[in-house]
């Protein structure tokens, strides 16, 4: 077994914030395990790119390693073009996956996703390189992150970030407020 998580945040970085934990649930008719990323940069981040690699071990304690790519809604494989207000990204658990039989079949092997973003500072170009990790006990399942964008009363996008990382099981909430801005449109605002 592993001692030590392998990327441990050093006090995670003030510009970008990751979900403590990464959820598993439905995400256009498709499950999916999510994470949540946050800006709070002033300046947006541009080229905004999503990958991990997934560590495994194997027979006689190897470490087995594989790369794996996170989307973000309909975007596919192009990066996000502009990220300000916080963003889910997902990586499809089907048959395909190297998830799929650890999370979705029980595998018993240890594992730990290491999750990179990858991103451009707006005007200056700079590179921005962040990283995180999600262990098993760090995986929710069954659930959605609460919506962390909103309205105000003048039509202008909020964040919320209470909601940041907060995920909800698959009942719906009895709210009135539909957000559909990285979603499908059926989270609901509190």
């Amino acid at each position: 077994a592993f001692v030590a998580k392998i990327a441990r945040p050093q006090k995670r970085a003030a510009a970008i914030q990751f979900s403590p934990q990464a959820v598993v649930g439905q995400h256009q008719g498709q499950t999916c395990l999510m994470i949540r990323v946050s800006n709070l940069m002033h300046q947006p981040l541009i080229h905004v790119k999503v990958s991990a690699v997934l560590y495994e071990e194997h027979e006689g304690q190897a470490l087995y390693q594989t790369s794996l790519d996170f989307y973000l809604d309909d975007l596919g494989q192009r990066p996000c073009p502009f990220f300000i207000f916080p963003l889910t990204f997902y990586h499809i658990l089907d048959r395909r996956s190297p998830l799929h039989p650890i999370l979705c079949e029980g595998t018993s092997s240890h594992f730990e996703l290491v999750v990179f973003l990858t991103a451009m500072q707006e005007g200056t170009g700079d590179s921005c390189q962040k990283r995180t990790s999600y262990l098993r006990q760090e995986i929710q399942f069954d659930r959605q992150f609460l919506p962390a964008l909103g309205l105000d009363a003048q039509g202008r996008y909020l964040v919320s970030t209470q909601h940041f990382d907060t995920a909800h099981s698959k009942e719906p909430l009895n709210k009135d407020c539909v957000v559909q801005i990285n979603g499908d449109g059926s989270d609901r605002m509190e």
